[in-house]
């Protein structure tokens, strides 16, 4: 087993609480549209006193849903951002409220 196979395997995020699409500029210079998703923080079952998790979902930038750990609502939900400020910071061009191209989704 592998050291993160603990954590929760999510294939969607059933309650969100922050959802929008960014274009950004790629390194090869074209325009894209990504799907960023947050989720309500949880408890870790079982670890409610000691773990939590916040689903994030950042298309093309993270493999799949990542639960991002804390030990609480809050230091989960701060952990999780600070992946989607650092994909803000790591990408060219950012424009929130993007909308959709036609033929992504």
């Amino acid at each position: 087993m592998s050291a993160q196979d603990w954590r929760p395997q999510l294939t969607t995020i059933d309650d969100p609480i922050a959802e929008d699409h960014w274009s950004h500029t790629t390194k090869e210079g074209e325009t894209r549209v990504v799907r960023l998703v947050v989720g309500r923080p949880q408890p870790l079952p079982g670890e409610a006193d000691r773990a939590w998790f916040c689903p994030l979902s950042i298309e093309g930038y993270l493999p799949g849903i990542k639960c991002v750990m804390g030990v609480g609502p809050v230091d989960a939900l701060m952990n999780a951002m600070t992946l989607v400020r650092r994909f803000f910071e790591e990408h060219a061009d950012v424009t929130p409220r993007a909308g959709e191209l036609p033929g992504q989704d």
